[in-house]
């Protein structure tokens, strides 16, 4: 299938990143314009709400950045990554002809190529930010760290060439579309770890 993917041209995989100055505030964290760093008060682009672990060690994403108070600026990176609409249109017709088989096959290669391209993208910013390969990790919104989806309208808009580059859209419910793409905050922070706030979106919606 893999063979027959790269034969074809089905599977396109892309991606775009950014990296912004930024600071931690309580649960929030607060990205910054870089053309403002040098004056006394940097324009706010976005912020973003974490929710916190109630449990364990209260975890939330802002933990891992330098905070306001500390005066210390940090860099925050953010990536999608796509493997085109073309594997969706792909899908639903097998299960439109009833291969369910062949769909279901289809499906996982696409969901598995977008889930390596954004390892590959992850490492790739690593050896940008000149951090270990182990360093750091990757959060998706809709997992249990971050589980609501409508974050994702801020990162379309710092990242505006997920919609004119790669064609990508958000449905009203804030979901991907393409379905086969990710959308991720990187935390480089040493000792950064996955963990849960409770129930995820996925979650959420079998209920």
């Amino acid at each position: 299938m893999t063979k027959a993917a790269l034969k074809d041209g089905w599977l396109q995989p892309q991606a775009v990143y950014g990296y912004f100055p930024c600071q931690s505030e309580g649960d929030d964290l607060i990205l910054y314009d870089p053309a403002t760093l040098d004056t006394a008060s940097p324009d706010e682009l976005r912020r973003f709400h974490f929710p916190r672990q109630p449990y364990d060690d209260h975890l939330a994403l802002s933990d891992y950045f330098a905070s306001v108070e500390s005066g210390k600026i940090d860099v925050v990176a953010l990536q999608v990554v796509t493997v085109g609409l073309e594997a969706t249109e792909r899908f639903d017709k097998m299960q439109a002809a009833a291969d369910y088989s062949e769909a279901y096959f289809t499906h996982g290669l696409a969901v598995q190529t977008a889930e390596a391209t954004a390892d590959y993208l992850h490492n790739h910013i690593r050896r940008e930010l000149g951090i270990g390969q182990d360093q750091g990790k990757l959060y998706s919104w809709g997992y249990p760290a971050i589980p609501e989806l409508e974050d994702h309208k801020k990162v379309f808009e710092l990242l505006p060439a997920v919609e004119t580059e790669l064609g990508m859209t958000l449905s009203t419910a804030y979901q991907l579309i393409p379905e086969q793409s990710t959308a991720a905050i990187i935390v480089p922070h040493s000792q950064a770890k996955y963990y849960s706030v409770g129930e995820s979106r996925v979650e959420q919606l079998m209920r």
